[in-house]
């Protein structure tokens, strides 16, 4: 489910490049060109018609869910939550009506508490709710919704902020578009951990075809200041219009104003409450168990980068001449 998404696309050609066979979710009014240029396996998919989820299930072993609600903006916490929840509960349900062995849930590092001292790892998940904003909560109560699942085996994988090509909804990688377009983004200060898309691909391929795998897997290829991240793509495309951050609650006001716009006027924030909630409460992450338990061999950033690009202008965007990004 979400396979004609940012990762949907990439978590595609990993099982193709395999050989393994992969049937595709896609909702009714979704562009499903890129999947139907691989010559994917098409089933449509409803999260709020849950006949059409158990039925395109049927007669499969495992399932990736990479569909959880996201909403657009923060300001209708308790309708986002209903929907997430309903939404989140309906594919359980349908997993166990359809014998599913394994359902990989791919969540959000939203939910990784962060430590005082040193990294965090798959231990560390917030207790309670986080009183953070309307993404953390959604992101806790649909992992907690699987995580409680006894059905059928459930694989929880959080992986960080995801960059490269298909990003089509331009969700993570929106600041990058910026410092392209020459623009001076605002962003608030605080930590992100980030991953090769293609990485998180090729984690999803292992958790459906290893016997034995971890209940829940954080995915991050390195965490760093958010400022240090804009810095060095500001350096490899030669932009000199990056900013100085926002403290937290400077970055929280604008954002709130902005999407306060949004919902009237429509188009996207300049500043997401979601992107200001994860940066300013980020944790550095341990990925050493994803390393150890599935062998994944982490991209650097300069090989993500360039994979953002090859996409980039094959959508016609004008990329910069690009210096190497500092060791």
């Amino acid at each position: 489910m979400g396979a004609g998404g940012f990762l949907g696309l990439n978590t595609l050609d990993a099982f193709q490049a395999r050989g393994l066979p992969l049937k595709c979710g896609r909702r009714k009014r979704s562009n499903v060109l890129g999947l139907r240029q691989r010559g994917a396996t098409l089933v449509e998919v409803d999260l709020d018609q849950p006949e059409t989820i158990a039925r395109a299930m049927q007669s499969c072993t495992t399932a990736i869910h990479l569909a959880g609600h996201y909403p657009r903006l923060s300001n209708t916490p308790e309708k986002t939550l209903e929907t997430g929840l309903r939404q989140t509960r309906a594919v359980l349900d349908a997993a166990a009506s359809a014998d599913i062995q394994r359902l990989i849930y791919v969540s959000s590092t939203a939910t990784v508490a962060p430590r005082a001292n040193g990294l965090s790892t798959e231990r560390d998940r917030f207790a309670s709710c986080p009183n953070i904003g309307t993404y953390h909560s959604l992101k806790w109560e649909m992992e907690a919704a699987v995580d409680s699942e006894t059905r059928f085996e459930v694989v929880t994988v959080c992986p960080g902020a995801c960059l490269g090509g298909f990003d089509w909804k331009i969700g993570t990688s929106a600041v990058l578009w910026q410092l392209l377009r020459g623009e001076a983004p605002v962003y608030p200060d605080g930590i992100v951990s980030w991953v090769d898309a293609r990485d998180v691909a090729s984690a999803l391929t292992a958790l459906t075809t290893r016997p034995k795998v971890p209940r829940r897997l954080l995915l991050t290829a390195g965490s760093m200041r958010f400022h240090e991240l804009l810095r060095l793509v500001a350096y490899r495309y030669g932009v000199d219009t990056l900013s100085a951050p926002l403290s937290p609650d400077e970055a929280r006001s604008l954002a709130d104003l902005e999407e306060a716009k949004s919902a009237v006027q429509g188009g996207r924030p300049r500043l997401s409450r979601e992107l200001v909630d994860l940066i300013s409460h980020g944790a550095a992450i341990d990925s050493g168990l994803s390393r150890d338990a599935l062998g994944i061999t982490y991209r650097p950033l300069a090989q993500t980068l360039a994979a953002f690009e090859t996409w980039a202008r094959s959508m016609g965007a004008h990329i910069p001449t690009r210096s190497e990004v500092p060791a």
